[in-house]
């Protein structure tokens, strides 16, 4: 009986009171979502002297270029101005088709590869010195070889 009682006893609520919890904390606002990250990488190459450098750059800023023929790479960071331009521009891309261009037979042209990363979606553009102008890349190509010229003096 002992035993029964202590049990009953111990199911019963506490006649001391609980210490007080301290009051939640007031709910801070979140911060916004960081800018959707990208990656870019862009091959240039062809041309009279057989050119063959490519540039990758992403979203924090980093860049590699490698210079295939002067067997010379650089990497870094981008200035944030230069970086958020270059940013206005991969958000502004529209996706277009992989498929290889008319007009890629030019022996003397210069091919650009371009493969562009953004948050879940993924596409590759070809063009050469024919089917660039017009084609709605040729500012950020021409941002993009810019960087690499800078970049490799």
């Amino acid at each position: 009986m002992l035993l029964s009682s202590l049990l009953i006893s111990s199911c019963a609520p506490s006649s001391t009171p609980e210490p007080s919890q301290p009051p939640m904390p007031e709910p801070t606002p979140t911060s916004p979502a960081p800018a959707d990250k990208w990656t870019i990488r862009m091959t240039h190459s062809g041309g009279i002297m057989g050119i063959s450098r490519s540039i990758e750059v992403s979203s924090d800023g980093t860049f590699t270029i490698v210079d295939n023929r002067a067997n010379k790479s650089v990497t870094g960071e981008l200035p944030a101005d230069k970086l958020s331009k270059l940013e206005e521009q991969v958000m502004a891309l529209e996706s277009m088709s992989a498929s290889r261009p008319d007009g890629m037979n030019c022996a003397d042209c210069f091919i650009y590869d371009l493969e562009v990363h953004r948050s879940r979606e993924r596409f590759t553009v070809q063009l050469n010195d024919f089917t660039l102008p017009g084609s709605g890349y040729e500012l950020f190509i021409n941002q993009l070889l810019s960087l690499m010229d800078t970049a490799l003096e």
